[in-house]
């Protein structure tokens, strides 16, 4: 997985999650277990019916456990990550399924935002050089 300005947001531990894994899975587990302690299982305790590999798929799990093997691990609060979370699966599920005005109207109920959230995500994955200063106005000098 390529490094990017989002991954620098994030605390090491969800830094790490994605990296092992993905920014669907982080989002997942920040949903159900943020704010809170969670202990990885080891490696040779986890089977296809452990409640995380349900949530995550077993892949995910297996990567996740081979990691950190038994240890606590926090994973943070969901407020302040969830929509960069989500933006990044608007991204990936933009790759994969295509950008037509259908898809976006897809995307959007998926997501709970508007069209025009996804059509924004959209233009920022195509050419992320064109970012906004926090007052809404393009930067002069970028």
């Amino acid at each position: 997985m390529k490094q990017d300005e989002y991954l620098d947001k994030l605390p090491e531990n969800l830094r790490l999650i994605i990296q092992l894994t993905d920014y669907r899975t982080a989002m997942i587990l920040i949903k159900h277990y943020g704010g809170s302690d969670y202990s990885f299982p080891p490696l040779k305790s986890i089977s296809e019916s452990h409640e995380l590999a349900e949530i995550l798929g077993f892949n995910n799990l297996k990567k996740l456990c081979q990691y950190w093997n038994g240890d606590v691990v926090y994973i943070p609060k969901p407020d302040r990550y969830l929509g960069i979370l989500r933006d990044k699966r608007i991204e990936q599920d933009l790759a994969e399924l295509g950008a037509d005005s259908k898809i976006q109207r897809e995307l959007a109920r998926k997501y709970n935002v508007t069209t025009r959230w996804i059509r924004s995500v959209r233009k920022n994955q195509l050419s992320p050089s064109l970012k906004r200063n926090t007052n809404n106005q393009l930067d002069m000098f970028a």
